[in-house]
This record gives C-alpha cells, structure tokens and sequence, in this order.
C-alpha cells in the first residue's frame, strides 16, 4: 500500500477551511449582536424581555465558541500535517541513505 502526502492539498483544504471558519465567525457576530439588540427591543413588555434574556443569555456566544472550535481544530490538523510531512522527508532522505550505503556491501562469493 503507498502513501502519498500531498501538501497542496492539505494546505489548500486548510485554507477552505479557514475561510469558513471566518466566516461562521461573522455570522456569529451578527447573530450575537442582533440578539442582544432585541433583548432591548421588548419596550414595556418586560416579561417577554426578561423571557428572551435567559434564554438569549446562555447562548449568545455559541456560534462564536463553534467557530473558535474550528480555527483551533484546523490549527490542530495543520501542526499534524506539517509533522507528517517533516516525518517524510525524513524517512526519504534516511532510505536514501540506506540504499546508498548497500553499494558498498560486497556481494557473498558464489560457492557453486
């Protein structure tokens, strides 16, 4: 079985990625903000404000939290991408060598 570790394409799906993640991020500020933006909008109705507030409260900031989550999982992905690529380099260059210094090998003297 052969693996191929393809940086483009890692790199270029990071990006994607990353690019969502900003702008889920800004979704979800525009949801924050238009949400406490009614929770004032209620006038003289204040138990129908006071209802949207607990419920508004506890999760104003999810969108913002998944974003976060995102941009940290792709950074996550990244760091393990750039190791496995170190890695292979590593193990070309050390096959290499290997494979190199078996020339010097002599070859065992045919008995027959």
């Amino acid at each position: 079985m052969a693996h191929d570790i393809q940086p483009e394409g890692i790199h270029s799906t990071l990006v994607r990625v990353a690019g969502d993640g900003q702008s889920l991020d800004t979704a979800a500020l525009a949801a924050r903000t238009a949400g406490d933006d009614l929770t004032g909008a209620f006038g003289t109705a204040s138990t129908a404000s006071a209802a949207f507030s607990g419920f508004w409260e506890p999760r104003s900031d999810t969108g913002e939290r998944i974003s976060n989550l995102l941009l940290h999982q792709a950074s996550c992905v990244a760091d393990a991408a750039d190791a496995f690529i170190e890695s292979d380099g590593t193990m070309s260059s050390d096959a290499r060598s290997a494979m190199g210094s078996m020339a010097d090998i002599p070859l065992p003297e045919d008995e027959g």
